[in-house]
């Protein structure tokens, strides 16, 4: 896990069906230059977690993990990727098999999540998920619909609509947005 370690403001890295997102110490974004968070979407048993990061050690510990689909959804399925607003307020997974994308807020001070909601992904088996710079438009690589889809996102509210446009394209699995 070195790698999550790296100064940045947002970096995201697979590991052993796990994705890792390593939120800045930015204080813009976390309350203070020493805040760290951790954010992580568990593929296996479909869950969202948020640790501290304790920068002098490197040393996780979890703060809170909630499911990333409903009751009824979590045999089903298995979880992808995960993507944090750029103010650090909210954070967004994929959900392959429940076919949607997990919402959640982010609590500034402790880290604490809460489920904002749920909504359809677009497609089928979201693979990969892409906020714009802005943190206005996410894209939702639907890997089994072959088909990118764009949502707007509200900033305040931390909730996505479907624009109903989208990108047609074979089997996508990964979007990177260049700026």
């Amino acid at each position: 896990m070195h790698d999550v370690l790296l100064p940045s403001i947002f970096f995201c890295k697979y590991y052993f069906h796990i994705w890792v997102c390593v939120a800045s110490e930015d204080k813009r974004n976390f309350g203070g230059p020493t805040r760290r968070f951790v954010f992580v979407m568990n593929e296996l048993d479909s869950t969202v977690a948020s640790m501290a990061l304790d920068n002098a050690t490197g040393r996780l510990s979890i703060i809170d993990t909630k499911p990333a689909v409903p009751a009824e959804a979590r045999d089903s399925n298995h979880s992808a990727d995960i993507q944090i607003s750029p103010d650090g307020c909210f954070v967004y997974g994929g959900n392959r098999g429940h076919d949607s994308v997990v919402i959640m807020a982010v609590d500034q001070e402790t880290g604490s999540l809460s489920l904002v909601g749920y909504i359809p992904c677009g497609g089928a088996t979201p693979r990969n998920l892409a906020l714009t710079p802005s943190g206005g438009h996410l894209f939702s690589a639907n890997q089994n619909a072959d088909r990118i889809s764009i949502f707007v996102r509200d900033a305040r509210k931390g909730m996505l609509t479907d624009t109903g446009r989208g990108i047609e394209i074979g089997t996508p699995m990964c979007v990177k947005i260049v700026a």
